[in-house]
């Protein structure tokens, strides 16, 4: 057999090829964004951008590679470089997420202990739904971003809301917030545009069809992206409840389990009937849930200090 001989030149160019095709593999770095203090973030991946519209779902990933991670290790998501993160001025666990051009996207609220008990929950629905996959509600149902229109208070109130929502949740989604049991409070991921500014009586439909072309939006895209790429790490979840006397106790503010337990049982047998469903001490009132509530996933019993019951109450469930 004869054997092949391979020329000098052949051999360079094979060598030179190898160097142009490792080249154009490099990656660039992501520009540097600084940490928020107590927080970490690291860089992530930078997947091809695709347009959404309301039959899509965005791409848990944004575009570029910032991640950013409360401090206790709990919650993170994803966000473009070039965007900040930063403490929400007034608030404990608080985030405030905004652009490269300064304008708020979103706010991340964590540790909320009630929902909020507002005189108008409700919005009209844009038909835009998209899985928030790295988060579960109370009972491990699945978490969409919804977006809905919101017909305001007054001339020019209008906007377009969108923030998370369990699937078949009975709360309106200025009621939304996605309950963590294990922790005992709440999460919401939100935010609000103006829409229909000057218009003195908008109708429902105009309303919702405002909303939807928000939703529709490259810019809300982009927002869409970070919310739904929300991560909980039920590893760093401390939980703050007890199990005593046979009932569970959760959403402890400003209590300890064992005061919990000892309040209840205190008021249980020492208190006076309070309106239809109240049992009361001359401290404390407990409220027990119709059966309605319970089915809607209510505490079956809740305490508060009838002096400070923002900052002193406990939920009670039968284990």
């Amino acid at each position: 057999m004869r054997a092949h001989r391979v020329s000098s030149a052949a051999i360079l160019a094979a060598a030179l090829a190898l160097v142009l095709s490792a080249c154009s593999n490099e990656a660039t770095p992501p520009a540097a964004n600084g940490p928020l203090p107590g927080a970490s973030t690291s860089s992530a991946p930078s997947p091809s951008a695709t347009p959404l519209s309301t039959s899509q779902s965005p791409s848990a990933t944004p575009r570029s590679g910032e991640t950013f991670t409360t401090a206790d290790g709990t919650l993170s998501f994803r966000y473009p470089t070039g965007w900040t993160v930063t403490p929400a001025e007034g608030e404990n666990n608080a985030y405030t997420v905004v652009d490269a051009q300064g304008k708020e996207r979103a706010v991340l609220r964590d540790k909320v202990s009630t929902l909020a008990n507002l005189s108008l929950g409700y919005g009209f629905d844009t038909g835009f739904s998209s899985p928030v996959p790295g988060i579960k509600g109370p009972a491990g149902q699945d978490v969409n971003l919804v977006v809905q229109g919101y017909p305001g208070q007054g001339i020019g109130s209008q906007a377009a809301v969108y923030g998370l929502m369990a699937v078949n949740s009975k709360e309106s989604l200025d009621r939304s917030d996605i309950e963590i049991p294990a922790g005992g409070y709440f999460v919401s991921f939100r935010g609000h545009v103006p829409t229909l500014e000057g218009a003195n009586t908008p109708s429902m439909e105009q309303i919702t069809a405002a909303a939807k072309t928000y939703a529709e939006s490259a810019e809300f895209q982009e927002t869409a992206k970070a919310i739904t790429s929300l991560v909980l790490h039920p590893e760093k979840v401390t939980r703050v409840g007890c199990i005593g006397g046979g009932n569970r106790y959760e959403k402890l503010n400003g209590i300890s389990c064992d005061e919990a337990q000892a309040t209840f049982d205190r008021v249980y047998k020492t208190g006076a009937p309070a309106g239809a469903r109240s049992i009361e001490t001359s401290d404390f009132i407990c409220f027990y849930a119709s059966a309605g509530e319970k089915q809607t996933g209510q505490a079956d019993v809740i305490c508060r200090s009838k002096t400070t019951p923002d900052s002193l109450s406990f939920e009670m469930w039968p284990n």
